[in-house]
């Protein structure tokens, strides 16, 4: 049985094993199926498309409040300040993507909730310094990823309505950065689930 051969012979099976790992791992990211065709594609060239699109009623905003949203497939925080001004920004901390509905504003600025990061709510610009909390620990996992600005997005009221103007194929392009083929991670090619 396996279990004996890893007993008897340890260096043998971590060598059969890394071996194993090599071969099938070391493999192109694609397959054929047919001559000038592939099974699977991680290059696919996806255009931008931006547009509009309405994430709220404004009637449920209120002033100081951070609002999560999810707009053509990326999640999207609302932000409104004191002054009732309203803001759009990813709702995914550069760091560790800490959801950044869960902090607060303060002086113009979304504060992440995990290591106190802040981002100028008009430009994602990093203010102060990167991950300064908790003491120690935030540093140092501060010190495993460089400093990022937060992604912003236009905002605008229209009518009773807030529209945040994203790009309606940054899901499709993200996605196709990821592996898809007879099985993917949910179980069939299309994502679904059985």
């Amino acid at each position: 049985t396996l279990a004996c051969l890893v007993i008897a012979h340890p260096a043998r099976t971590m060598f059969a094993l890394v071996a194993f790992a090599a071969v099938a791992f070391s493999g192109p990211a694609t397959s054929s199926l047919v001559a000038g065709r592939s099974a699977v594609s991680m290059n696919a060239k996806v255009p931008t498309k931006n547009a509009w699109v309405k994430v709220c009623d404004s009637s449920s905003l209120k002033p100081n409040s951070l609002n999560p949203t999810f707009a053509a497939g990326q999640d999207i925080l609302i932000a409104v300040e004191k002054s009732g001004t309203v803001y759009a920004t990813a709702n995914v901390c550069p760091h560790i993507g800490t959801p950044l509905d869960q902090g607060k504003i303060k002086d113009g600025c979304v504060v992440c909730p995990l290591h106190g990061t802040a981002f100028d709510l008009g430009t994602g610009k990093l203010t102060g310094t990167w991950c300064p909390s908790p003491p120690v620990i935030g540093p140092l996992t501060g010190a495993l990823k460089e400093p990022r600005d937060l992604p912003v997005f236009p905002v605008r009221q229209r009518g009773g309505s807030i529209e945040v103007f994203v790009d309606l194929n940054a899901r499709k392009r993200f996605d196709s950065g990821f592996w898809k083929g007879i099985l993917d991670a949910q179980g069939k090619a299309d994502g679904g689930y059985y």
